[in-house]
């Protein structure tokens, strides 16, 4: 059971999953891994969202302006976690989700897929494939609305985070630099 999320930009998506507890969640992260929690894509995203201290419905609202959409939006929680809706499976209990989400920065490659049941499947990183009810067309898509309501939605100040080594190193030296000059005093 899932008891703590992944960092963002290693969740490559959030799907739902029947299993014999019933309809849980599935997180893949950026390598493949795959960790269950009995909680709905609707509680995880929920939590995503307040661990970065946004709204969803204000988010939905932005995106809506963004890209057009009115339903099924992308989701620009974080700088490297996009979330875009595709459907990924057929609900057995009226109620219960179709779609999952996908992380837009994890995607390799859409495929269409011969299969009868899924039209398309998603690659994503961590060489795992997601087969999707939606044509490759639909796909690309919403794929493209990701890439706009990203471009739309502002930069937090976490989106260098590759900049915090730097400033750690950088406290470091002007603390070397404050002993030394107090020891020559």
């Amino acid at each position: 059971m899932l008891k703590k999320l992944p960092i963002f930009n290693h969740i490559a998506a959030i799907l739902p999953h029947y299993t014999t507890e019933g309809d849980t969640t599935t997180i893949i992260t950026t390598d493949g891994k795959q960790t269950s929690t009995p909680t709905s894509i609707r509680t995880v995203l929920r939590r995503l969202a307040h661990s970065r201290a946004m709204d969803l419905t204000a988010l939905r609202q932005h995106t809506n302006l963004a890209t057009g959409q009115r339903i099924l939006q992308p989701l620009p929680i974080a700088p490297g976690l996009v979330l875009c809706p595709m459907k990924t499976r057929i609900p057995k209990i009226a109620g219960d989700t179709s779609t999952g989400y996908i992380n837009y920065h994890a995607v390799m490659g859409v495929a269409e897929n011969n299969c009868n049941t899924y039209q398309a499947v998603i690659t994503l990183t961590g060489e795992t494939d997601i087969p999707i009810y939606w044509t490759t067309a639909t796909v690309k898509k919403h794929l493209q609305s990701a890439k706009l309501a990203m471009s739309c939605t502002a930069q937090s100040s976490d989106s260098h985070p590759n900049l915090m080594p730097i400033a750690q190193k950088l406290v470091e030296i002007i603390y070397d630099i404050l002993v030394l000059k107090h020891g020559k005093e």
